[in-house]
């Protein structure tokens, strides 16, 4: 909250384009920002820590941020005149710490995961980290998987039960443990070059190949949102991150750039 408030007082600064946004993407658009900035001296992309989607709504819709970083597109009148841009998809998987190589989950398993009843596997327990409803993984994972609700629900109400709020207090916790395992976007886990590991899905290892070829399906847009008075240096950056040269980096990084750019 404290760095959600430093970013909605910062002045602006001339050739100062301020990007900020859900935790799902701020590593991303951190190595964008590096690349523009090495091929344009003369501006410079700030990229604080994550204020999440709806805090770059509002950054937005206050003009305190010029370029927001979404987990979704804009609603309507979120943002009055308001451009969604959609620059790629990064797989939403299940994760552990990369120490855990025996780790693997089919449908079946998810309820148990949940409800705290899996079966030890060969490397010992795992025990599901839970996320706030207003998660964008969270939400897109009862989507998916509506029947989980009931166990996800129960889940959050036990005492003891795990619980991170942004998506870099899960993958630190997640690091720091043997045992947890979360669901949330697999671009953090290469961009952040964190010590964890996506964890195969029904036989299906989560990837951007398997992504592309269509054989894993579960995915979250990574979108850059514009007000309706942008400056041309928050456009320019917004149009580097869709173009062609970039496309290399997104896919490093485990994202799939968007169809259609």
């Amino acid at each position: 909250m404290v760095l959600a408030a430093c970013l909605l007082t910062m002045p602006a600064a001339a050739e100062t384009v301020r990007a900020a946004g859900t935790g799902i993407g701020i590593a991303v658009v951190r190595l964008l920002a590096e690349r523009y900035q090495q091929d344009h001296p003369g501006v410079r992309v700030v990229v604080p820590a994550s204020v999440g989607t709806a805090g770059a709504v509002r950054g937005l819709a206050a003009g305190k941020v010029d370029v927001g970083i979404l987990a979704r597109p804009l609603k309507p009148g979120e943002v009055e005149g308001g451009v969604s841009l959609p620059i790629c998809r990064t797989p939403l998987v299940f994760f552990v710490n990369a120490g855990r190589t025996d780790v693997g989950l089919s449908r079946r398993d998810l309820p148990a995961l949940f409800g705290n009843t899996l079966p030890p596997l060969a490397g010992g327990e795992v025990r599901a980290l839970l996320r706030p409803d207003s998660d964008a993984g969270f939400i897109r994972l009862l989507e998916i998987y509506p029947d989980l609700a009931p166990a996800v629900a129960a889940a959050r109400d036990a005492r003891g039960a795990n619980l991170a709020l942004t998506d870099q207090e899960a993958m630190d916790m997640v690091e720091a443990s043997r045992s947890l395992v979360a669901f949330g976007a697999f671009a953090p886990l290469l961009a952040e070059r964190r010590n964890l590991t996506a964890v195969p899905l029904d036989g299906v290892m989560p990837g951007v190949e398997t992504l592309e070829s269509g054989r894993y399906v579960h995915a979250v847009t990574l979108v850059l949102a514009l007000p309706a008075k942008s400056s041309a240096e928050a456009r320019a950056f917004a149009d580097y991150a869709r173009s062609p040269a970039v496309e290399p980096l997104l896919r490093a990084n485990g994202c799939l750039p968007a169809a259609g750019r």
